[in-house]
């Protein structure tokens, strides 16, 4: 695999979280990582749903803002009683319109509240788009590391057909004995088993790409790309600028309850204000046929509850939440150092077995089977020779794909767009 000197993070574009339509969306011939996430941002079902909900969201909002509706009253007093009130000759007939006037600016701190809730939804969707998009770019990365995995099983169980066939060709040449054709026979058996559960292992990874987007295996035709690990590692550095500029989206978040939590406080405040509400209305009177106007107003005491213990509450969650957010922010700048120090230590481990180790097992591999063509080696050496090598490069594909994995996770927790990760699997 080449290398790459490419290192640069960038904050999520625009053009990065457009959604794609129907036909737009269809599975293309040839499967890049940011055709994986395109899809998967565009199709995935639990997104689609939390994408819904925004409507909701501006409904709460529009109710918020709704002042309280007047009331219209009839009351008929002084009748059916005795004597002067017997009958309706004395009668009353009142009908007065009232109206509940909100003092403390509650129309707008209500509003306020269900903004701050909306935007918290929106968060809410924030982070777990961008969860999704992290599983979706782990799950390509793993498809890559299978496709790998078999076309290594492939090499592996051709060269154990050739050594058969030539320790086939030794015993008649009787230049072998039988334990070297059962011990090549049991190679080659090895190989075919591996070969199969290659195959296995990648029909199950695609098949889990694939339900990123709500999706199966078959619409996978091919996957382009592969682990082009840079030269240089980006540095924590990088990452924390990318957090800074575009946020991660577990901060932003928390970030929102925080605004929600004050929102409310001033709600409650706001609450702890007496409301007013004026009447007038029209009063009938049978006696004398006269008619009159009636006012009227009224406002509660608030000696006894003046919504104190609710104001107390909301302050005492306003500053739980305030650190909260402070808990966070350290809580993500450690996993981000954590993710970076997993990603130096893979960066290390497969640079040092794509330079030294499996060079070196390949030029011993080959020295063997030179030494056994000639036959001056048995088999068992040129088989143990083989064995070493097929260990050095599994190793060296779970280092590179311990990578791949630690820089989505970095990429994740910085808040950018997976750049670097889609970087890192294009091919020259």
């Amino acid at each position: 695999m080449a290398a790459s000197d490419q290192t640069g993070i960038v904050p999520p574009s625009s053009s990065d979280s457009a959604p794609l339509s129907p036909l737009e969306a269809r599975a293309p011939a040839v499967l890049t990582l940011g055709d994986a996430l395109d899809r998967t941002a565009a199709l995935n079902p639990e997104l689609l749903a939390l994408g819904l909900g925004n409507q909701a969201a501006d409904g709460r909002v529009a109710q918020a803002g709704m002042g309280p509706n007047p009331n219209l009253s009839l009351s008929v007093e002084n009748f059916g009683g005795t004597k002067l009130a017997r009958g309706t000759e004395v009668m009353e007939v009142t009908v007065q319109a009232s109206q509940l006037i909100e003092r403390g600016d509650k129309s707008s701190r209500r509003v306020a509240l269900a903004e701050s809730e909306r935007d918290v939804a929106a968060a809410s969707l924030v982070l777990r788009r961008s969860d999704i998009l992290t599983a979706s770019a782990n799950a390509f990365a793993k498809a890559m590391v299978e496709n790998s995995r078999l076309a290594l099983a492939g090499e592996q169980l051709k060269l154990a057909q050739e050594t058969f066939a030539a320790a086939t060709r030794r015993l008649q040449a009787a230049t072998a004995s039988p334990s070297e054709v059962a011990r090549a026979r049991a190679s080659l058996a090895s190989a075919q088993a591996e070969l199969g559960r290659a195959q296995s292992a990648v029909s199950l990874a695609r098949a889990t790409l694939a339900a990123s987007w709500g999706g199966n295996a078959a619409e996978i035709a091919e996957i382009k790309g592969a682990l082009l690990l840079p030269v240089v590692p980006p540095a924590l550095a990088r990452f924390e600028a990318a957090l800074t500029v575009s946020g991660s989206p577990r901060l932003g978040l928390v970030s929102s309850l925080v605004a929600g939590q004050r929102a409310a406080l001033e709600l409650e405040s706001a609450r702890g204000v007496a409301d007013v509400t004026l009447g007038a209305g029209v009063r009938r009177l049978n006696e004398g046929a006269a008619t009159a106007f009636v006012l009227g107003a009224s406002i509660p005491l608030t000696f006894r509850d003046d919504n104190s213990g609710n104001i107390r509450a909301a302050r005492a969650m306003v500053r739980a939440s305030e650190q909260s957010l402070r808990a966070a922010e350290l809580e993500q700048r450690t996993a981000l150092a954590h993710a970076h120090a997993e990603l130096l230590a893979a960066h290390a481990q497969a640079t040092t077995l794509r330079r030294e180790a499996v060079p070196a097992a390949e030029e011993a591999c080959a020295s063997v089977q030179t030494a056994y063509s000639a036959g001056s080696l048995a088999l068992m050496e040129v088989l143990d020779a083989r064995r070493a090598l097929i260990a050095l490069r599994r190793d060296l594909l779970d280092a590179e794909l311990a990578y791949a994995l630690a820089l989505v996770r970095a990429e994740a927790l910085a808040g950018a767009s997976f750049a670097q990760t889609k970087a890192l699997f294009d091919r020259p």
